[in-house]
């Protein structure tokens, strides 16, 4: 019995005392002043487990740690933003959502968008994230101002 006791207190306490201190992010993407719909926002810590959101039709996202945990790991993260591969299927889904809301008549991004790579694969996009709630707004422009 006293072996049982031990075995599930131990259990019990290895599930949140191995996940780090996390702040909340939000935030909106917007390109050349469009909010960008169905793009996918990852922060990457120095060290550890990436969090990734996705941008609704506002261009607002909210970055999930792991499954319904939310937020990032604190401290200086790299951001990658990238058009995700879901955003054609989720597009259609708010077409057919109900013929006669504004939602759905409002006019859809259809094709995929195309995001500099200084904003994913070689990204130049940093946040540092704070205990708390953190907002980061990344206004990307298609053309860099040279």
């Amino acid at each position: 019995v006293a072996l049982s006791l031990l075995s599930l207190t131990l259990l019990g306490c290895g599930t949140s005392g191995d996940r780090p201190e996390l702040g909340l992010v939000t935030g909106t993407v917007t390109l050349d002043g469009k909010p960008l719909y169905g793009t996918a926002v990852v922060f990457y810590p120095d060290k550890g487990r990436p969090a990734r959101g996705r941008t609704d039709l506002n261009g607002k996202y909210d970055l999930t740690y792991i499954r319904d945990t939310r937020g990032t790991k604190i401290g200086h993260n790299r951001v990658e933003i990238a058009p995700s591969e879901e955003d054609e299927e989720d597009a259609n889904e708010v077409m057919n959502a109900g013929e006669n809301t504004e939602a759905a008549q409002a006019p859809v991004q259809r094709e995929k968008v195309k995001v500099p790579a200084r904003y994913n694969t070689k990204s130049e996009l940093n946040a540092d994230v704070k205990p708390g709630e953190n907002v980061f707004d990344f206004k990307l422009e298609s053309q860099s101002a040279e």
